[in-house]
């Protein structure tokens, strides 16, 4: 059987034809006709899925990214000082946050069958944007800390949700490019928290220092958005208020005979078989290797700049290329994956060369050459496309709910583990040298992430080959449970 060739599957007693050319077509040529004698397309229930979905997801997700980077923001203004900062302090405070999120994701992701969706993330981004708002009220290092560690705790909720839901919603051919979008909010809001920063700068007379209030503005737009997500979020397709019955049946097989996503359940036996996987380490390795440059760049990226002469105001306008070359390598990736097939993993490996020459550029140029080195930061933020590359591979490679979430789960915990250990690589008395340590660790993880995505692809490869050498099988008989891991399913081809 193809990567594209699907089993006919049964669900609330209606059978549908399955066609084989649903997932290389993106699921267009999906159909079926009702009982009143309309036809309901692929093509039909995807634009409504798009027009409502991602808009929420988008900006949750952006939040969330610009919720976080704030403390950059700060940074360039007098944080650090009113706040009584030193040594490797600042450092520290960026790093708890992943502590936090560390700490909460696991016990946070395996609560998301017991919720909707709506109130899952709802309530979270709710608390989360009254911590951003206490931000504002920190004076010292402590008061920092605490409040950075449950800001991370609660956002942890966010990312591992949306690679499970967005698998949830779409066919394995359409999650690269929706994975992208909604990622690409994380640079998008960068680009919104660069143009809010600089003109915070300009207001005189402000009886609240700029960086104080950079927290009120964006945790009263958090707390407001944790209230519409409560009441807007859609839990599922078959459940989607916007949906007609009918669509929501068709919306519901299309997913289901995909074998990548289905109705939320916990089996421990899927935690083990996840953890016995050798391919879910090496999502746990890219996490690491991934966002020890990212959490070093959105902590320090601003510093970076400034360290090379220019401005704290000019730096927030110079941080929005860095943004803007993030988001066109994202949706690039996210399109080119979607049109052509077989190229995820390719993607994730090639995406790291503009970086590494980034690096180059940062560790050879002359320091007076400060326009150079500012164009060699730029650079180095096309390696996210790795990252958000590597969420669709999960969702069309990892089937089984419980599964699904460790596999994710596992590659955040390595991207915790990545940005705890990114600050700390730039040291303060390197400050005036560029931070050549952290250079240098940059380096050798975007020639990590460069290999290991191909040495993955080559895995799937083989064990497609494995499974196609077994010949035609009978289709086996799952019974009601649909709710079965790429392992237990003969049929299962893994994408590339």
């Amino acid at each position: 059987m193809s990567l594209q060739q699907v089993p006919e599957k049964r669900l609330s007693g209606t059978v549908f034809e399955v066609d084989q050319k649903m997932d290389s077509s993106n699921g267009s040529d999906s159909h079926v006709e009702t009982a009143g004698g309309t036809t309901i397309t692929r093509k039909q229930t995807l634009r409504k899925i798009d027009t409502y979905l991602l808009p929420l997801m988008f900006i949750t997700y952006g939040l969330q990214a610009l919720d976080k980077a704030l403390l950059g923001y700060a940074a360039a203004y007098d944080l650090r000082k009113d706040t009584h900062l030193h040594g490797s302090q600042y450092s520290w405070v960026a790093s708890v946050f992943y502590f936090g999120y560390l700490v909460a994701e696991y016990p946070l992701a395996s609560l998301l069958h017991k919720f909707t969706a709506a109130q899952f993330l709802g309530v979270t981004v709710f608390i989360w944007g009254i911590v951003v708002l206490c931000m504002n009220f920190a004076t010292n290092f402590s008061g920092l800390i605490a409040l950075r560690f449950f800001l991370g705790a609660l956002e942890s909720a966010v990312a591992p949700a949306f690679v499970v839901l967005t698998a949830q919603w779409y066919t394995r051919s359409e999650q690269p490019l929706r994975q992208n979008i909604w990622f690409a909010a994380t640079p998008t809001f960068g680009i919104i928290g660069g143009l809010v920063g600089y003109a915070v700068g300009h207001i005189e007379n402000s009886a609240v220092t700029p960086w104080r209030l950079l927290f009120i503005i964006f945790g009263c737009i958090t707390i407001l958005w944790g209230i519409v997500l409560l009441f807007w979020f859609p839990d599922s397709p078959g459940k989607a208020r916007f949906f007609t019955e009918e669509e929501k049946l068709h919306a519901a097989n299309d997913i289901a005979r995909q074998g990548t996503g289905v109705e939320r359940s916990w089996k421990w036996s899927q935690v083990k078989e996840a953890f016995l996987d050798v391919k879910t380490w090496i999502f746990f390795l890219l996490g690491i290797l991934n966002t020890i440059p990212a959490g070093g760049l959105s902590n320090f990226g601003s510093l970076l700049i400034k360290g090379f002469g220019f401005s704290a105001i000019n730096t927030q306008l110079l941080t929005i290329p860095s943004h803007t070359v993030q988001v066109i390598f994202l949706i690039g990736a996210g399109i080119f994956a979607n049109k052509v097939p077989n190229m995820r993993l390719y993607i994730m490996s090639y995406s790291q060369l503009p970086s590494i020459v980034g690096v180059v550029l940062l560790h050879t140029l002359a320091s007076d050459n400060r326009w150079g080195r500012t164009v060699g930061v730029w650079l180095n933020y096309t390696h996210s496309a790795s990252l958000a590359v590597s969420f669709s591979v999960i969702g069309g490679n990892v089937a089984g709910f419980a599964k699904k979430t460790t596999v994710t789960v596992l590659l955040f915990v390595g991207y915790c583990v990545g940005n705890i250990a990114a600050p700390q690589f730039f040291i303060d008395e390197e400050a005036k040298e560029g931070y050549p340590t952290a250079i240098i660790a940059m380096l050798v993880c975007y020639c990590g992430t460069f290999l290991m995505p191909l040495g993955l692809r080559w895995m799937y490869v083989r064990e497609n080959k494995r499974r196609d050498a077994l010949g035609s099988q009978p289709e086996e008989d799952y019974g009601d449970d649909d709710d079965l891991t790429d392992f237990q399913r003969k049929e299962f081809r893994y994408v590339l």
